[in-house]
């Protein structure tokens, strides 16, 4: 494959943007989990997610484009990429593009200019209070942002394990741990070690797994 032109470089990261908003969206709208073993058509899909098909349709031949689903004529079915944004999958990834389309994170990004001009947080001109309580007055964000960390810390595991030797420690703290996923896969490839977990209490008071070693 022949290396891009500069004027293709310019054009496919100024409109980097679409494909990631196309995501987004089909993310939040579960089409993965609307797709089994055989392809459907965008009709077919539409109407089980009560959008517009002729819209579905162009947002899923771009996904397509990228390995994110797979085009068959008039039908799309599932690529590896795309298993995983099933709801379904032991590794699903699908709260993370959800996560990224939240509005709080789509209007930072669309005020990046501020951080570039004043060197302070874009978020500072989206919500000034911060973030975090950002998600307090937003419970429904707030979940689908914490499904997104525990994914991200799933998808992260086998990576971290394989460049860090943690069996020579005797404590290890994961701080703004999330649910212990990383944490507690930590602790099984260190058996001598104790782990504390440590993040905001309603991120504690909500974490399901369980592990003898680790104390929240």
């Amino acid at each position: 494959m022949s290396e891009p032109q500069p004027h293709e470089i310019i054009w496919n990261l100024t409109t980097a943007y679409v494909s990631s908003r196309c995501l987004h969206v089909v993310a939040e709208l579960g089409v993965a989990d609307q797709i089994a073993d055989e392809p459907l058509t965008a009709a077919e899909l539409a109407a089980r997610c009560d959008v517009n098909p002729a819209a579905l349709d162009r947002v899923l031949q771009l996904l397509a484009a990228h390995g994110i689903f797979e085009r068959a004529g008039d039908r799309f079915g599932h690529t590896a990429a795309s298993q995983l944004l099933r709801s379904d999958h032991p590794m699903s990834m699908r709260a993370f593009p959800r996560a990224m389309g939240l509005p709080i994170f789509w209007k930072t990004f669309g005020n990046f200019e501020h951080a570039v001009r004043t060197g302070s947080p874009a978020l500072e001109a989206v919500e000034p209070a911060g973030v975090w309580a950002y998600f307090e007055d937003h419970p429904r964000e707030t979940e689908v942002f914490g499904e997104a960390m525990t994914a991200k810390a799933g998808a992260d595991i086998a990576s971290v394990l394989g460049a860090y030797d943690f069996s020579r420690f005797n404590t290890v703290a994961d701080i703004g741990g999330g649910r212990g996923h990383l944490l507690a896969a930590v602790l099984d490839a260190a058996p001598s070690a104790q782990g504390i977990l440590f993040d905001l209490p309603e991120v504690i008071n909500n974490i399901t797994i369980k592990h003898d070693r680790l104390t929240p």
